[in-house]
């Protein structure tokens, strides 16, 4: 009797490639578990934060809401409601109140419309036009006020109640409050300081000797000094011991503050209220820095911080007036 002592021809054969097979796949055992090492530690990186309610909300009220806190939104279909204007978040995935991490998109289901609407913005609309939309809308104006203002021109409208994007019935009455045009001399109003930099705020109050004062907020989307909410309101009146509450984004610890350098243009005299628009164009790109209306012969001061050589355009009523490079 024979017998085959030790491995075969064809096992030994054989041996070579089970050994590559084995080879490869803990190559690729290990490349997964480590790319979701990488992909747990970058996961884990970014912060928490809350989801907040977006029920009710229209899409670019929804998306303001979350983009300071890095998330994204993405339809997800469209249900009737009659209890919820057309375009209005009907419900959202996640849900309000669960902690998720920057990046996560929130799932959107809108309303397809019912018996009510948003109330219409006409901040900035003649009484005439601000009328015609409020009809379109089902709606109707209620109580009129009238109050001087140096940054809307006569018949322009201030303020409305219910606020622009609130939901309102048929027949919902909304009070205007409307623009009478500039001041009696010697009357001052509060600017409207929402947007500017600090350093602009700091120069009107020192010219106007007013005191400022100020509460930082800590943000991540707008640079430091960037001025978020001011009371009391613009336009208001001011008096001689009349004090402005400024709530503005922080500065880093430790980082200085910047100087501010100024952009400055005298208006032509003659003629009515003129649209004067400041483009900067520097390192960072091309951005509009003022965008009012003024009076024939004023001085416009705009503070601005650009990033290496910067040029400056100044538009009149739309119109190229003067292009120069910033000192």
């Amino acid at each position: 009797m024979s017998g085959r002592v030790g491995p075969s021809i064809e096992a030994l054969r054989r041996r070579p490639a089970v050994t590559f097979v084995a080879l490869v796949l803990f190559v690729i055992i290990a490349s997964a578990a480590s790319l979701q090492l990488v992909l747990n530690a970058v996961l884990h990186s970014r912060r928490e934060v809350v989801v907040p309610d977006l029920t009710g909300k229209r899409l670019d009220q929804a998306l303001d809401v979350l983009s300071p806190l890095g998330l994204a939104l993405a339809k997800e279909g469209v249900e009737f409601d009659e209890n919820l204007p057309a375009g209005a978040v009907l419900r959202h995935v996640p849900p309000a109140g669960l902690k998720v991490r920057e990046g996560k998109i929130i799932h959107v289901t809108l309303s397809s419309g019912g018996k009510v609407s948003f109330v219409p913005d006409l901040a900035g609309k003649s009484l005439a036009e601000a009328q015609n939309l409020l009809r379109q809308a089902g709606m109707a104006p209620g109580a009129l006020g009238q109050a001087y203002s140096q940054s809307r021109p006569q018949g322009e409208v201030l303020e409305q109640s219910p606020a622009a994007g609130a939901i309102g019935g048929r027949g919902q009455m909304v009070d205007l409050k409307v623009s009478k045009g500039p001041p009696p001399e010697g009357t001052l109003l509060a600017p409207d300081f929402v947007n500017r930099p600090l350093s602009w705020a700091r120069h009107w109050a020192d010219e106007n000797k007013v005191r400022l004062e100020t509460a930082e907020e800590a943000r991540t989307d707008l640079p430091p000094g960037h001025i978020l909410r001011q009371e009391p309101a613009p336009d208001t009146v001011l008096g001689a011991d009349s004090s402005v509450k400024l709530a503005v984004v922080a500065s880093p610890a430790g980082a200085a503050p910047s100087a501010a350098r100024w952009i400055r243009y005298q208006m032509p005299l003659g003629g009515e209220r003129v649209k004067v628009k400041v483009v900067l164009r520097d390192g960072k790109g091309e951005r509009v820095v003022f965008d009012e209306s003024r009076e024939p012969g004023s001085l416009v001061e705009v503070p601005v911080e650009p990033e290496g050589p910067a040029r400056v355009r100044i538009y009149l009523s739309g119109v190229l007036a003067e292009e120069r490079v910033l000192e």
